[in-house]
């Protein structure tokens, strides 16, 4: 029996799958937060190609926000994202 996290989705069947998820990660610009998202993702969906990261600073350079859109197949990929997203200390949003 699995557990449920709080990152885990809800409503699963308002989800179809495969498709392509759009994420926004946020953390302090003082990281190579572009390499660390990408090694959480590649962890779930091996298939990712980080070139298609897109970074931007905010407007105080202390932040970066990095947008992702992954080709997901199944919820696991996406929960585990999440978890593994909320479990990094230089990631300080997901959405």
């Amino acid at each position: 029996m699995s557990t449920f996290r709080p990152t885990d989705i809800q409503n699963e069947a308002l989800w179809e799958f495969p498709m392509h998820y759009p994420l926004k990660i946020m953390g302090e610009a003082q990281h190579p937060m572009r390499e660390v998202i990408a090694n959480i993702v590649l962890r779930h969906v091996p298939e990712f190609d980080p070139s298609n990261m897109s970074e931007r600073p905010s407007s105080g350079g202390k932040y970066v926000s990095v947008s992702v859109t992954v080709y997901v197949t199944c919820k696991e990929q996406i929960n585990g994202m999440y978890a593994d997203f909320a479990a990094c200390e230089q990631i300080r949003m997901v959405l």
